[in-house]
């Protein structure tokens, strides 16, 4: 099975590439302080630092809750594969949130 990069595209592919490059230069135009060398720019969530209530899917884009969400234990998170660097200044994301679950 072949290796999936960003956006399901299989490493290597020419629209994979093309994708990978257009968000580089975007980044760059949007953080042209930041040295992604020294202080990489968060692109996906990381399977390493969260919650076990938390599947990750999508290349680590998509997040979903495995838990019960009956109480406040039930809490979850996740934290990107890397930190806003400073040089950033300001720093914009957005997170959907495409169902509240069965008890919200």
């Amino acid at each position: 099975m072949a290796e999936l990069g960003a956006g399901g595209l299989p490493v290597g592919d020419p629209a994979l590439n093309y994708q990978e490059h257009e968000l580089t230069e975007r980044l760059k135009r949007l953080y042209p302080a930041v040295n992604e060398e020294e202080s990489p720019l968060p692109r996906s969530w990381s399977p390493k630092d969260k919650y076990s209530y938390i599947g990750l899917s999508q290349n680590n884009l998509r997040v979903h809750y495995k838990g019960h969400g009956k109480n406040h234990k039930d809490a979850a998170s996740v934290r990107a594969t890397h930190p806003i660097p400073a040089a950033c200044g300001i720093y914009y994301f957005e997170v959907k949130i495409v169902s509240k679950g069965r008890d919200g």
